[in-house]
């Protein structure tokens, strides 16, 4: 029955929309591995995005074989086979996982005597959107609506605040999730350099969203827009107490998965001139319980005082060796006293 398979391969739209600016030939057994290499990369990015859709393919080993799954997870030290979904590189749409190969699929499509094995004829069903349930009616049984049962194209899921999401931010929400949900203390330098602040921030889950709660200056703060820019947590904080105020924060979060310090920066304004300024930022976790800050305010920490708290000695040590902890935006200006400010060492963009 693999033909039926092959057949719908063959007639998918997003293949032959990838083929064709690249070759006039119609016939499948006289493409070149070239050809095939660029069927592979569809199908591996559609069936990327079927898995991290749905971890069933995986703990199922529907995709990948027992063995294979087992030593992925023996490889990234895991204690289930089921949390491979979580270290396999599934977001990169210019080298996508390696489901199947161009080489593979060369064989079978050049090659009448060759076997398909049954895990890459999943994999070639998982890319047609074949439902589970199905799937052996199309490998081993005759059906003339087969082929029409098949799920061309489906709208991808919207998540946090009603933003569509990518197989990628799946994988980093899901991270942020497990990894990341909990009590910070966030310490950052005021703009007159001489005291540092030490705020309450909260990462929590709020129905299917994840929320970030601060407070700065008094005021309370929560998240409007959370996204992933680069590995980077990109947050958007509206003030509860002060109409249409803003501050927005990156923090680089990577892959790590035991986060207790977090390193980003906070883009806000002046509070007297209202210039631009970007604020190097740390975050401490604190307790996986999630509102363990709720009821604390802010509080200062002089740079000079005698500190017996081990984590508040060590932020003040780390701002007094750190450069550029302030960068300030400054006003626009002519060329001209562009090069005279330089020439006066007064255009740093430092405090």
């Amino acid at each position: 029955m693999k033909q039926k398979i092959f057949n719908a391969i063959e007639n998918d739209e997003k293949i032959k929309l990838a083929l064709e600016n690249r070759t006039n030939i119609k016939d499948w057994k006289n493409f070149t591995r070239t050809h095939f290499n660029i069927i592979a990369k569809e199908i591996n990015k559609k069936v990327s995005e079927k898995v991290t859709e749905n971890p069933v393919y995986i703990s199922d080993y529907l995709l990948l074989g027992k063995d294979k799954v087992e030593n992925l997870a023996f490889q990234f030290n895991l204690k289930y086979p089921a949390e491979v979904i979580d270290y396999l590189d599934l977001s990169s749409s210019n080298k996508p996982f390696n489901w199947i190969s161009g080489k593979t699929l060369e064989r079978y499509w050049t090659d009448d005597s060759v076997k398909p094995k049954d895990l890459k004829l999943n994999v070639l069903l998982t890319y047609l959107e074949v439902p589970i349930k199905d799937w052996d009616e199309w490998k081993y049984y005759s059906s003339p609506n087969t082929f029409k049962s098949a799920v061309i194209h489906k709208p991808q899921i919207t998540e946090g605040n009603d933003l569509i999401i990518s197989p990628k931010d799946k994988i980093f929400f899901k991270n942020i999730r497990r990894y990341y949900l909990g009590s910070y203390y966030l310490y950052y330098i005021k703009t007159d350099n001489k005291r540092i602040v030490k705020t309450p921030f909260i990462i929590k889950e709020e129905g299917n969203k994840v929320v970030i709660e601060s407070t700065s200056e008094g005021h309370r703060y929560k998240s409007t827009v959370i996204k992933n820019m680069l590995k980077s947590l990109y947050v958007v904080c509206t003030n509860l107490d002060w109409e249409q105020e803003e501050e927005v924060y990156l923090f680089n979060i990577g892959l790590e998965t035991k986060p207790e310090v977090i390193f980003g920066v906070s883009i806000t304004l002046t509070s007297k001139s209202g210039i631009p300024v970007a604020i190097k930022n740390v975050l401490i976790k604190q307790s996986t319980d999630v509102n363990y800050l709720d009821n604390e305010s802010e509080t200062e920490i002089n740079f000079n005082s005698q500190n017996s708290n081990e984590e508040e000695s060590t932020i003040v040590e780390y701002f007094k060796k750190v450069n550029s902890q302030i960068l300030f935006a400054e006003y626009c200006c002519t060329f001209q006293e562009f090069k005279e400010s330089l020439e006066n060492e007064q255009f740093t963009g430092q405090n």
